[in-house]
């Protein structure tokens, strides 16, 4: 048995896949915060992101962009399809009110 295979039986868990949706999102904007925004704290980067909604594309899109290669790999690749679930509508959740905010 693989290791994808053994990981899989122990992951393959609804709620694991919301938490990954969940976490991924927020590591992800702090890295890129910290990679393009780095001379900004958090109010002059809020400041930054309400003066204009083309300030907020990038900050707002990016974060979902790992969630979009975790389900390529689990859902594709690994079948993981409880994980998958979770994932998915975890993701919808917070895509809503992402495209909500940049019309």
């Amino acid at each position: 048995m693989s290791l994808i295979d053994r990981l899989g039986k122990k992951l393959d868990k609804t709620s694991v896949g919301v938490i990954f949706a969940l976490v991924l999102p927020i590591i992800s904007f702090i890295i890129f915060w910290q990679v393009k925004y780095g001379q900004k704290d958090v109010e002059q980067l809020y400041y930054y992101m309400t003066l204009n909604s083309a300030n907020r594309n990038d900050l707002m899109i990016f974060p979902l962009l790992p969630n979009m290669v975790i389900f390529y790999l689990t859902n594709f690749q690994w079948r993981w399809d409880k994980f998958t679930v979770g994932l998915v509508a975890t993701t919808i959740i917070l895509a809503v009110p992402t495209v909500i905010a940049l019309l």
